[in-house]
């Protein structure tokens, strides 16, 4: 089996000029403007490669061509997407560093535990138990007003005690950085 001579480069040049404007316009219409020009380079590798396949009428065959050209280029695309999509999952579950974590959780029970009961217990109905100013009030039997300024000066002091790192996930660092 033999392979095919390539087109004389004059034969080849007349089919694109005569081709060019309508297989690029329909490229044209199914991607956007950046991706036009490497799937019509495409086509033409093709039709280079199997010019002596082209029928008398080589747009339809060459529209044909860039309609595949075009499947492979949003197939990969999807596969990008895909790929992308999943290392973001990854990075999701990979999370900080337990170890870190603990030290930090650690250090910040510590700070709350040396609180008087008062602040302690205002900094925990917040953060702990997820009540604002109205419902720390509201259990505490004094005012919404009262409320937000205890919970305030309970945060400036615990914040005294630790000084969290600033790039710290945990929850409990919600005691200090959250308003209500």
């Amino acid at each position: 089996m033999s392979t095919p001579a390539p087109p004389c480069e004059a034969d080849f040049r007349r089919l694109y000029e005569h081709t060019s404007p309508k297989v690029y316009s329909y490229v044209r219409r199914h991607c956007h403007e950046a991706d036009c020009d490497d799937v019509l380079a495409e086509v033409y590798l093709v039709a280079w490669r199997r010019y002596g396949e082209l029928p008398a009428d080589p747009v339809p065959w060459l529209l044909g061509t860039a309609r595949k050209t075009l499947a492979h280029l949003w197939r990969s695309r999807d596969r990008q997407q895909r790929l992308i999509a999943e290392l973001q999952g990854v990075q999701q579950l990979a999370g900080p560093d337990c170890a870190v974590a603990a030290v930090e959780r650690t250090d910040l029970l510590a700070a709350l535990a040396a609180l008087e009961p008062d602040d302690r217990e205002v900094l925990l109905l917040v953060g702990w138990h997820g009540l604002d100013s109205a419902g720390v009030a509201a259990v505490l039997g004094i005012s919404s007003v009262a409320a937000r300024a205890r919970l305030s000066r309970a945060r400036r002091r615990l914040v005294r005690r630790y000084d969290p790192p600033r790039t710290s996930t945990d929850p409990l660092l919600s005691l200090l950085t959250e308003g209500n």
